[in-house]
C-alpha cells in the first residue's frame, strides 16, 4: 500500500504533462484550429483543381461527371472552411478581435466564391457537350487559385498583426506549413 501513493502521484502528474496542462496559449490554440481548417481545405481543393485540370485535358466519356463531382467537392469544402473559420472564436483581446476580422474577411470571400461557383455550374445547359462545360466551367479554377493565395496572404497577415497572435501561431504545429 505504501508504494501505490507514490505511483499514482507520479501517474497523475505525468498525465497532467502529457495533456499539456497549461501548454497552450488561447492565441495558440486558435492559430491551430485556423490552420487546421485551412490545411484540410487548401488540400481538397488543390487535389479537385488538379482532377479537373487532368479531365480537361483528356476528354473522353465520363469527363463531365467527373468535373462537376470535382467542382462540387471544392464547393463543399469552401463552404464548410467559411463555416468554421466565422465560427472559431478568436482569443478575447484588441490583438484577436483584429485577427478575427480578417479571417471573417477571408470567410467573406469564400463564400462568394461559393456562391458564384453554384452559378457557374448551374449555367451549364443541361446536355452541354465537353467542349462548352470546359469553357464555363474554366473560370472556377483561376477563382479557386486566387481564394488560395488569399487565404496564404491573410494568414501571413494575421500572424504578423500582433506578437501574442504572431506567437500562437509560431507555436501551433498546424501552422508551420504557412511560415514563410
Amino acid at each position: 500500500m505504501g508504494r501505490v501513493a507514490p505511483a499514482v502521484a507520479l501517474s497523475a502528474v505525468l498525465a497532467a504533462v502529457a495533456a499539456g496542462c497549461g501548454g497552450s496559449s488561447p492565441e495558440e490554440k486558435w492559430a491551430g484550429s485556423v490552420c487546421s481548417d485551412v490545411a484540410d481545405w487548401k488540400s481538397e481543393v488543390q487535389k479537385a483543381s488538379d482532377d479537373v485540370k487532368t479531365q480537361l485535358q483528356s476528354l473522353q466519356a465520363g469527363t463531365l461527371g467527373a468535373i462537376n463531382t470535382d467542382v462540387k467537392s471544392a464547393v463543399d469544402a469552401t463552404q464548410q472552411l467559411a463555416t468554421d473559420l466565422k465560427t472559431a472564436k478568436a482569443p478575447d483581446t484588441e490583438a484577436g478581435t483584429q485577427a478575427k476580422q480578417q479571417i471573417d474577411s477571408l470567410a467573406s470571400q469564400l463564400e462568394a466564391t461559393v456562391t458564384k461557383a453554384k452559378q457557374t455550374l448551374d449555367g451549364v445547359p443541361q446536355g452541354a457537350g465537353l467542349v462548352e462545360t470546359a469553357q464555363k466551367l474554366a473560370p472556377l479554377a483561376s477563382d479557386l487559385s486566387s481564394l488560395l493565395a488569399s487565404a496564404s496572404n491573410t494568414l501571413s497577415s494575421v500572424q504578423a498583426s500582433a506578437s501574442a497572435i504572431k506567437d500562437g501561431f509560431d507555436s501551433a504545429d498546424s501552422c508551420k506549413q504557412f511560415q514563410r
